[in-house]
């Protein structure tokens, strides 16, 4: 595993802190008064001796207050034998990681062909739950090493508007850069055009995610796109919504009223147009979380 040697000036005082590599890093922490080594690893589920071999520590170091401590990856792994007809992609949406994760895992191409009875290692992203600014917040989880495997595809998930405590069902249909998700029902369709003013457009607004018990800052818009309702999901299509013209169907969910997805980001989480962050969605997530 390699180490990164980091140096921090404190007053006079010169510390060396040393990090595992950021492939194997799941994030990082500024120490806080009462902050420690002990408390902090409870906090992310690492176990205190990983915790302190990440950065370069021992049981009698000290904590300084916006000291950066470095969270090691919280991984394992499963096992799947190969079954008849199974590709990467297949593995990785029944298993909520993704292509890649799983390619890097066993070492092979994300286009390697599986045979049956190959034995494929699966990872496990063991996402621990943090702790919140307050009831009414969520979560402040990073997209790339957190909150895709807490929300996989073909989760189920309930939305909240922040502002006005309106709530709505939604399904995550594709999405690898951020969530495009799609209203379950005609009805939550209703709610949601009800949150943003009667209509579905681009205007970001804070919302929270509620699953499997979590609750999970985040930002959306509400305007559909990429989709066409009355056409097989993920099939070939003539028309698209939101000007984006003939090719591959993003409208999976039927009945809801709307063709195609909408967009729900996270924190760091990028647009699929251009790969960069985008910063009103991003200043709404910290808003949902109750940071600055």
């Amino acid at each position: 595993m390699k180490i990164l040697k980091k140096k921090i000036l404190i007053g006079a005082l010169t510390l060396t802190i040393a990090a595992t590599s950021s492939s194997a890093l799941a994030a990082t922490h500024t120490a806080k008064a009462g902050d420690t080594y002990w408390k902090i690893s409870t906090w992310y589920g690492v176990t205190l001796e990983e915790l302190l071999k990440a950065n370069g520590a021992t049981y009698t170091s000290v904590l300084y207050i916006g000291q950066k401590v470095y969270i090691p990856e919280n991984l394992s792994y499963k096992t799947h034998i190969v079954q008849k007809g199974e590709d990467l992609w297949q593995l990785s949406i029944k298993y909520g990681v993704t292509v890649n994760d799983i390619a890097k895992a066993n070492n092979i191409s994300t286009t390697k062909v599986l045979y049956i009875g190959d034995v494929i290692k699966i990872p496990v992203h063991n996402v621990p739950v943090k702790a919140t600014s307050g009831s009414q917040y969520g979560e402040l989880l990073d997209w790339w090493t957190e909150a895709q495997y807490v929300l996989p595809i073909n989760a189920e998930f309930k939305v909240t508007d922040f502002y006005t405590g309106k709530s709505f069902m939604v399904k995550r249909t594709i999405g690898a850069s951020h969530i495009d998700a799609e209203t379950i029902t005609l009805n939550d369709t209703n709610i949601m055009k009800g949150i943003w003013g009667g209509t579905l457009s681009w205007t970001r607004r804070p919302v929270l995610i509620e699953y499997k018990g979590r609750k999970i800052a985040a930002s959306m818009t509400s305007a559909p796109h990429a989709g066409n309702e009355k056409g097989a999901g993920g099939a070939y299509t003539p028309w698209r919504s939101g000007g984006y013209g003939a090719g591959t169907n993003y409208d999976y969910v039927k009945g809801n009223g709307i063709d195609g997805h909408f967009d729900i980001h996270f924190l760091n989480s990028t647009r699929h147009s251009d790969g960069k962050v985008d910063t009103e969605h991003q200043k709404n997530v910290k808003i949902a979380a109750g940071v600055k």
